[in-house]
């Protein structure tokens, strides 16, 4: 656990000791123990952030990338680095906020944030007990940094609504993530705006979130998400995305289903049992996503007109979408 040298000394323990080698000193005036052999990058910025706290002053708070991690919410790669001075990228430094005027923490390893009074709130992370920015203030701040899909992946994850019984309350609501936005012309206010109206409650990942936009960048409907499929009044499968009149679903299959056995042989029997219903499936890649991002547009496009086609649909060429008729839903 990171302590304060001085408090440590005020304990009793001696400077040598605060001076050995099994003892880093991350930041000024603290100490921590040895760094892990391998961390991932978001437990890099959780310990890092746990490292600073004893040196928090009172009107400090983490923000922007760091909040985002201590929330538990999805980023892209490219949030954790910054540009050095090698023409290459480093780490980000933790950011570290404060309410105007107070003055924004400076030093090693901590990126200083000032916040206008009024464009953010602050809370307590019941888990850690560190301060941070609330989910909807993080998301209105990472405007500049995030992209697009990103930020709507980011909102995606603040406002997901519970699905199982297990599942967290969600951390916002929209509510909250647009009064963020409308505070005034914050940094990034134009892509805040752009993703705002796609955020939605259902998406369990970014990668579906991504999914969900190919889909509808290529001018097709927006699916239901994560659309619960009954039968005998009990819900058997949640498909990650769907046109339930059309009996058509879209799975994100990330590489975990590959390498665990036990999560593949479930994944046979639960698409087995799909088909037995009648549903198609059709299993998307991370690939799927980025470089055969065209070729899987045109299977989806093919897939949907075909199911349209089998339900008695008209494919409206000029937007690629499918009318349907009247009793299609009903027949499904």
């Amino acid at each position: 656990m990171p302590f304060l040298a001085a408090q440590a000394r005020l304990l009793g323990v001696s400077p040598s000791r605060l001076r050995a080698s099994d003892l880093r000193s991350p930041y000024h005036g603290t100490r921590a123990g040895e760094m892990p052999a391998i961390e991932t990058m978001e437990d890099s910025v959780r310990r890092r952030a746990l490292e600073y706290s004893p040196a928090m002053r009172s009107a400090e708070f983490f923000c922007l990338v760091a909040a985002a991690v201590l929330w538990g919410a999805p980023l892209p790669f490219y949030a954790f680095q910054v540009p050095s001075n090698e023409d290459g990228f480093t780490e980000r430094p933790v950011d570290v906020g404060v309410i105007l005027p107070a003055r924004a923490a400076r030093g090693r390893g901590v990126r200083g944030r000032s916040i206008r009074a009024g464009w953010g709130s602050v809370r307590t992370d019941p888990a850690t007990g560190l301060r941070l920015t609330s989910p909807a203030t993080t998301w209105a701040m990472m405007g500049p940094i995030l992209g697009r899909d990103d930020l709507v992946a980011l909102g995606d994850g603040f406002v997901r609504e519970p699905m199982r019984s297990d599942d967290p309350p969600a951390l916002a609501t929209i509510g909250e993530l647009t009064a963020a936005v409308d505070v005034g012309r914050r940094p990034g206010v134009r892509a805040l705006r752009e993703a705002l109206p796609l955020i939605r409650t259902r998406s369990r990942s970014r990668k579906e979130t991504q999914t969900r936009l190919v889909l509808t960048d290529a001018r097709l409907p927006e699916p239901e998400l994560n659309f619960p499929v009954l039968v005998g009044g009990s819900i058997v499968a949640l498909i990650d995305l769907a046109f339930p009149e059309l009996l058509l679903g879209f799975e994100y299959e990330g590489e975990q289903h590959l390498i665990d056995p036990e999560q593949w042989a479930s994944d046979i029997r639960r698409y087995e049992m799909l088909t037995s219903l009648g549903w198609r499936i059709i299993r998307v890649t991370k690939s799927d996503l980025r470089a055969q991002r065209a070729n899987f547009v045109a299977r989806a496009r093919a897939a949907y007109s075909a199911a349209a086609a089998s339900r008695g649909g008209l494919l409206d060429r000029s937007s690629s979408a499918v009318r349907l008729p009247q009793n299609a839903i009903s027949n499904a």
